[in-house]
């Protein structure tokens, strides 16, 4: 809406006032008219609110119109003031023209007098208020000549300067005396007057304002640049004002000039071929555009290791001969590559990374060009550069670093492409190219091949696809086509039937993007691929089959297995687990618990066993014990939660197995264990483990291990025999026909039987040779000898000895055993579920198998008696394990000064599994410490969890772990090492409540 009138209506006839206020409103809805009944009422109306405009009537009592508009003039000598009276004569008039009134109007008969009185109220407010504008605007501009920044000129209509500020004077170094009255050609020289009469010409015949840059002689004869924004200011027609305001810009001219030219060999950066190319042009630049003759570029060489000059001025060569290639650790040039920060230097001369003091540079600046080298320029001068130039040198580094990088990417581009060529080749992928608007298609060989056509008898349209699709699948699959085509889905994806050269039909899988749209949205170009999938939709097929049966194969299985919800409430269970629970076939267990079939106390350790398995979100194995008709039984059960897209469980799969008759094998087995360990070293029966390495063809045997009595009845050490083969033991000819006799064991793939007659100080020996089987391959010999005069002890020692063999086979079977059945069931569950992360469990039972065949050859291998010792310092060698470690962020305390006598590989053995455990056991900020015991021997502690006093003794036992994935020798393998050394080891609590290790009778270096 326009601006409110505020329009003061001073009429002593209220009736009159009250009308001429109702058609003014109607005529123009911007009046807002308030009205008095005498001269002095409005006068106190003007002094309480503002008025753009006094309407009064002449004659009134007190004090007339003429009177009252003086008194308004003497308060305000330009407010619009209009005299509407009904007593009109030439006098009035005249008298009202001389007080100052605005205008003159006769009350008349009829209402059009008061739209005359409206136009006439519009047309004075109109002037008022603009003339007020006008004054403002002229204030404002004389208060900006005044403090504008930038010099300002104001020209009277002959362009001859009125005023100028102080800036002006000091960019034109010219004073106020001789500026004003100039004409504006007389500032610029001969070159600028044609530049001035069209800025003048433009000035006049256009409105608004006129930018130009001009050259200008300055008071004291010196030829700048500067900018000029002209504007002339009309007012109705009529100029108001002309006026400049101009700055100058002659180094930002030449600046500009620069960045210019800098921009031109940017051009040629990026079309530059080679490295080379690249670095003669930006020393080109350095030296011809920003003044810098002693430019050069050091390009890494990745092979070297090195900074290599590719690029120097024939100046810099005059300064320095022959320039070097800069090395790892070599100059300041490369401790700005390596650091990737610029450096300028005022005066080099004296600083200690300079690679040549003796050349006569003074001033440097280094510039890093990415990871691609070093732009340099220098200078004999001190302080030889200015920001500019620095500046402008960062440019140039910029795209020069840019440049390169396009070399690089242009290379790693064409290797892509390759790539990409040989992917698709790889992957059999057959490509079309649609053009959408013509519906020509473009298909590769590979397309072709697919269907078993080629090229040559396709006809590149659409036509073709459509009419090689099986009829079943076209609805669908244009369907697929035309929800991408709208925008309704990302890509384009369909598997369909495509007919073959052949006559028969294969499975395709379509995948396809629009890639360029018009300017409606309709597509214009689709590319996409084909993969044939004719083999993977028949084995889906076929495994979709076999789900099925899976299905019967649970409920008919034998194994206990049942689903569960997260609340621990059945699913399902199979008939098995019925049978176990009691529960008839047509009883619903859906929504039951545990609760509601098993004693309480089962029940909730049952529970609590499941929200483990689903907080962890991984399989949990326990055992429980189950009454089953008055009897106590004993299940392996496996908790695994089923997890969904966000890997959220939400349920559990339980499968129980009854162990009951395993545990008791067990036990036994554990019985045998002991007693096999004893009779072995107790025995008077000669007895060696010997390994087998190399192939099947051509094995190598080496003792493993022998008892005391093979060492006293065979005359060998036993210390010694370790690890040798059995030429190394006994020599070439009694050495080579044991070791035939083992390659005949191994071949047999049985136990066989040979006499030893020269072998042993007396008697004629029977040794029976027996493999050890590792998943299906012989892994180990065991050979026992006996005194066959004795021929019945030694038989009844013989079985024995082999009962306590078959026992360390079962419990190496027995620790084997439960990543096998995860293996075997994790195998299962993929077949039933296709689900990946099952072979993921897969792939983790074999690291577990591997990780448990390690650590039980590692704990056979390090127990065996140290033979020869050397001197190790405790410190360094700490130092070196903890290294080894993973230890994120453990910390290492080393207090130990000692130098002991050990074996160093199960020295090392022994400290990285102790500072293993301790990070394992007492997290990754952990403090671990090694110190000394005095000279009795040394130990390890930690500032962790600890080991509660009742599990000092258990923890060194094989099998022993508090975490899930342990294998439980490793602290076994750790009291095998020393008893091998004939150390102590006890286990206490440190200082700081965690766990310290100790180890006395180590013999030390006095």
């Amino acid at each position: 809406m326009a601006d409110v009138v505020r329009v003061l209506h001073v009429e002593d006839d209220p009736e009159f006032a009250s009308m001429t206020a109702a058609f003014l409103s109607r005529t123009d809805d911007r009046f807002d008219v308030v009205s008095a009944t005498s001269a002095d009422e409005g006068l106190t109306r003007l002094s309480e609110e503002p008025i753009d405009c006094v309407v009064s009537d002449f004659d009134m009592p007190e004090q007339d119109g003429i009177e009252f508009l003086e008194s308004v003039r003497a308060v305000d000598e330009d407010l619009p003031f209009i005299l509407f009276t009904g007593k009109g004569s030439e006098e009035v008039a005249s008298e009202a023209i001389s007080a100052g009134v605005t205008d003159y109007l006769q009350k008349q008969q009829g209402t059009d007098q008061y739209t005359i009185l409206a136009n006439r109220i519009a047309n004075a407010v109109e002037q008022y208020r603009s003339q007020r504008a006008l004054d403002a605007s002229r204030k404002r501009l004389s208060l900006f000549i005044d403090k504008s920044p930038l010099g300002v000129i104001e020209w009277d209509e002959s362009f001859e300067v009125a005023q100028v500020n102080e800036k002006g004077e000091e960019i034109l170094r010219r004073g106020d005396a001789d500026l004003v009255g100039k004409e504006f050609e007389t500032l610029v020289p001969d070159s600028a007057l044609d530049a001035v009469e069209e800025t003048i010409t433009a000035l006049k015949e256009g409105s608004g304002g006129y930018y130009t840059v001009l050259d200008i002689e300055t008071g004291d004869g010196e030829q700048i640049v500067c900018e000029w924004h002209n504007r002339i200011i009309r007012e109705d027609g009529e100029t108001v004002a002309i006026f400049s305001q101009f700055q100058e810009i002659t180094e930002r001219r030449q600046r500009q000039q620069r960045i210019e030219a800098l921009h031109d060999t940017t051009r040629k950066l990026m079309h530059a071929e080679s490295r080379e190319a690249v670095a003669e042009l930006v020393v080109e630049t350095a030296r011809d555009l920003l003044g810098l003759p002693l430019s050069a570029v050091f390009l890494a060489d990745e092979s070297a290791d090195a900074l290599r000059p590719t690029a120097v001025t024939n100046q810099a060569r005059a300064i320095i001969d022959e320039h070097p290639t800069f090395s790892e650790g070599d100059s300041l040039v490369w401790k700005v590559f390596e650091s990737g920060e610029q450096r300028v230097f005022d005066d080099v001369s004296t600083n200690p990374g300079r690679y040549n003091p003796d050349t006569d540079i003074s001033s440097e600046i280094l510039i890093p060009l990415g990871d691609h080298g070093v732009l340099i320029a220098a200078s004999t001068d001190a302080d030889a550069f200015e920001d500019a130039s620095i500046s402008l040198m960062r440019t140039l580094a910029a795209n020069t670093e840019e440049a390169l990088s396009r070399l690089d990417r242009q290379q790693e581009l064409r290797t892509l492409t390759e790539r990409h060529e040989l992917a698709l080749e790889g992957a059999e992928l057959g490509v079309w190219d649609w053009n959408v608007k013509t519906d020509e298609v473009t298909f590769d060989e590979r397309w072709a091949d697919m269907l078993g056509y080629s090229l040559d008898e396709l006809d590149p349209s659409v036509d073709t696809w459509d009419e090689l699709i099986h009829p079943d699948d076209r609805d669908r699959t244009y369907e697929a086509l035309d929800a991408h085509f709208d925008g309704e889905t990302e890509i384009y994806e369909c598997d369909h039937r495509l007919k073959t050269a052949a006559g028969d039909y294969r499975w395709i899988r379509d995948i396809g993007k629009v890639f360029e749209r018009d300017e409606h949205g309709d597509p214009v170009r689709a590319v996409g691929i084909h993969q044939d999938v004719t083999d993977h939709k028949e084995r889906k097929q076929a495994l979709e089959d076999t789900s099925r049966k899976l299905q019967v194969i649970l409920d008919t299985a034998p194994t206990y297995i049942l689903m569960k919800d997260t609340d621990s409430r059945f699913l399902f269970i199979n008939s098995a687990a019925r049978d176990l629970y009691g529960i008839d076939a047509d009883e619903s267990v859906v929504g039951t618990s545990d609760y509601d079939i098993l004693p309480d106390h089962i029940a909730e350790q049952t529970h609590a066993d499941d929200q483990r398995a689903l907080e962890q979100k991984e399989t949990v194995e326990v055992e429980t014990v189950i009454p089953v008709d008055g009897t106590e039984r004993t299940h392996l059960t496996r908790k695994t939660p089923i997890l969904d897209e966000d890997g959220e469980p939400y349920a559990l799969c339980v499968v129980a197995t009854d162990i009951t008759d395993q545990k008791r094998r067990e036990r036994e087995l554990a019985r045998l264990t002991d007693e096999y360990e004893a009779v072995f070293e107790n025995t008077n029966d000669a007895i060696a483990l010997v390994d087998i390495e190399g192939s099947a063809d051509h094995p190598t045997f080496r003792y493993v291990r022998t008892n005391e009595a093979y060492e006293r009845q065979s005359g060998f050490d036993t210390e010694s025999l370790t690890g040798q083969t059995p030429v190394e033991a006994a020599g070439p000819d009694s050495g080579r026909r044991i070791a035939d006799h083992y390659d005949r064991c191994v071949s047999a793939g049985e136990t066989i039987t040979f006499e030893e007659r020269d072998l042993h100080p007396t008697g004629v020996w029977e040794t029976q040779v027996t493999p050890i089987f590792a998943d299906g391959e012989i892994d180990r010999l065991v050979a026992i000898s006996r005194d066959i005069s004795d021929r019945i002890e030694y038989r009844e020692e013989l079985e024995r000895q082999n009962d306590r063999l078959e026992e360390f086979a079962s419990i190496v079977s027995h620790d084997l055993r439960n990543p096998l059945s995860v293996l075997e069931g994790s195998l299962a569950l993929a077949r039933d579920t296709r689900n990946d992360e099952q072979f993921d469990r897969c792939y983790r039972a074999i690291d577990r198998m591997k990780e448990l065949i390690e650590d039980l050859l590692t704990l056979a291998r390090e127990g065996d008696t140290v033979s020869e010792t050397e001197p190790l310092d405790l410190e360094s060698t700490v130092q070196s394990c903890w290294h080894a470690v993973e230890t994120s962020d453990a910390t290492l305390e080393v207090t130990a000064e000692s130098t002991i006598y050990a074996d160093e590989s199960r020295v090392r053995q022994l400290l990285e599994n102790l500072i293993n455990n301790a990070v394992t056991h007492g997290g990754s900020a952990v403090t671990v410490e090694v110190g000394d015991i005095g000279e009795s021997g040394f130990y390890v502690a930690d500032d962790g969890g600890g080991i509660p006093a009742e599990q000092h003794e258990t923890v060194f036992e094989s099998g022993y772990t508090t975490t899930d994935g342990g294998t439980g020798f490793g602290l076994a393998i750790v009291k095998e090492i020393a008893a091998a050394h004939d150390w102590s080891v006890s286990v206490t609590e440190s200082d700081d409540g965690g766990a310290r290790f100790e180890f006395r009778g180590v013999r030390q270096e006095s």
